[in-house]
């Protein structure tokens, strides 16, 4: 099984290159120059939800590469908190699984195995349909907002309209069932 492991723990990193063996390349954080770089393809791809949700935009250009370079490979992301915005986050990048960090290791290696067999586990999959998923428009004004705090700012890092800016957090507010700007701008601060 080929995978590639992206955590910014260096414990958990070298946790599942013990649990899945030689296969596995790990990495801190995604760096499109090493998928340019892998032969054979990777069957997998596991990645941890980012302690920054601004760093998250990264994560789906990732994805979006891996996806493009290789059809076949499989995403599963591994959360150890839930949320509304955290799981319309995950959606957004649609993966073939997602796991709680505190699953038995046994369950994680089953759960790898079957997805590099090209297999669909549904067992221990948590629940995907609880968040409605966001637009990358949406992700992307998220992601900047939480870096900055800032509308105006977000804005002109996004080459966007004030208005623009306020219209994707609102939307995505309401998909989150937030019922003020301020109520999201508080939720994106706590993660």
């Amino acid at each position: 099984m080929r995978v590639i492991y992206i955590d910014g723990s260096s414990l958990c990193r070298l946790g599942m290159k013990t649990l899945l063996g030689g296969g596995v390349i790990t990495l801190s954080s995604p760096n499109m120059n090493i998928i340019k770089n892998i032969s054979p393809a990777p069957d997998l791809i596991i990645m941890e939800f980012p302690q920054e949700i601004y760093r998250f935009e990264a994560y789906l250009k990732f994805i979006k590469y891996s996806r493009s370079e290789y059809k076949d490979v499989r995403l599963l992301f591994f959360i150890d908190k839930t949320s509304p915005l955290i799981l319309a986050f995950i959606a957004a990048a649609q993966p073939d699984a997602i796991l709680h960090k505190r699953e038995a290791l046994q369950v994680v290696r089953e759960t790898c195995a079957t997805l590099a067999r090209q297999e669909t586990s549904e067992r221990h999959v948590v629940n995907r349909q609880r968040g409605a998923a966001i637009t990358p428009g949406e992700a992307a004004v998220l992601c900047e907002t939480a870096r900055t705090e800032d509308i105006r700012l977000t804005a002109r890092r996004l080459n966007l309209h004030p208005k623009t800016v306020y219209s994707h957090l609102n939307n995505a507010g309401k998909k989150f069932g937030i019922r003020n700007r301020v109520e999201l701008l508080k939720m994106i601060a706590l993660l």
